[in-house]
């Protein structure tokens, strides 16, 4: 009995011994300062640095392979917190680019807008594009079935009485989320100082655009003519032709706004260059189930 007993014994101690032994060989070490600084970052896992999740881009500043400017939501009040906290005396280095904020370009709203149909069917924007292209005969709009509400991680956008985004500019981070998951591509990243913006995505012309909705780009070049720098062109592709401002030569005079017949193109109020305060970020998982349309696209796993 004595001799089972202490033959148990071995055995448990040699395997305790090899186990020790193996966890300290196999061990993968963890930089302590990684949760330190995740825990300083938003927290809403947006993406919108390229790295996964709020804890890939603090391994990545830890390693030094990245900086906080990767951060669009990170304010600088957070950002000097983390440089002090990994032992330096001023903030980490900072992108020199204005603020980004996402925009609309549609101003298809229910009273613009020709409707062939009362539309009955499931209210989710990607199905729809891919089904039926849009319960409004313009196609390139805004279908105002709310995706990029859902899909927002810091809760900035919600849907207007008039049927389209609403984006909330003490929120907006410029994370860009809502612009990759727009199946209509009508929303787009803009620096927040820029005033001249071409609210319009319809590709159609003349007459056939003027039947889809009742402020719609007739693609008559006006633009292009009026502006003293050059700036406006007209982008065609296989859908049709519309304006495209390019920045760098934009002045921003305004002539282009007051030569547009149909106000596709607007003057907009700056937005203040502050990166906001995030106060209650969504938390997001990955894949298909950080989707809001996880139950409705018929692709999820």
């Amino acid at each position: 009995m004595i001799e089972a007993v202490s033959l148990v014994a071995g055995i448990g101690a040699v395997f305790g011994l090899g186990l020790t032994y193996a966890s300290r060989r196999l061990a993968v070490y963890i930089d302590p300062r990684i949760d330190i600084v995740a825990g300083l970052l938003p927290g809403a896992n947006c993406g919108a640095c390229g790295y996964p999740g709020c804890s890939g881009l603090a391994e990545a500043v830890i390693q030094g392979k990245a900086d906080l400017s990767h951060c669009v939501a990170c304010t600088p009040e957070a950002k000097q917190e983390i440089a002090a906290a990994l032992g330096f005396t001023r903030e980490l280095p900072l992108s020199l680019e204005l603020r980004k904020v996402a925009r609309l370009a549609c101003n298809g709203c229910n009273n613009n807008l020709t409707k062939p149909y009362n539309y009955k069917g499931i209210r989710e924007c990607h199905v729809v594009a891919r089904s039926f292209g849009s319960p409004d005969k313009c196609n390139y709009g805004c279908l105002g079935f709310g995706f990029c509400v859902n899909v927002c991680p810091f809760h900035a956008i919600s849907l207007g009485a008039n049927g389209l985004p609403v984006i909330d500019y003490e929120k907006c981070t410029g994370c860009g989320v809502c612009v990759q998951q727009c199946p209509q591509k009508v929303l787009y990243l803009s620096n927040a100082l820029h005033k001249i913006h071409i609210k319009c995505n319809n590709r159609a012309k003349g007459k056939a655009a003027m039947t889809h909705c009742s402020v719609s780009c007739i693609s008559c070049g006006l633009c292009v003519k009026k502006c003293p720098t050059q700036a406006i062109t007209m982008k065609e592709d296989v859908n049709g032709s519309l304006p495209v401002i390019d920045r760098d030569k934009c002045i921003e005079c305004g002539l282009c706004v007051k030569a547009c017949p149909r106000h596709c193109i607007q003057f907009l109020e700056p937005i203040d260059n502050e990166v906001p305060t995030l106060s209650n970020p969504k938390t997001a998982g990955t894949g298909c189930e950080g989707c809001a349309a996880k139950e409705t696209c018929g692709m999820h796993l």
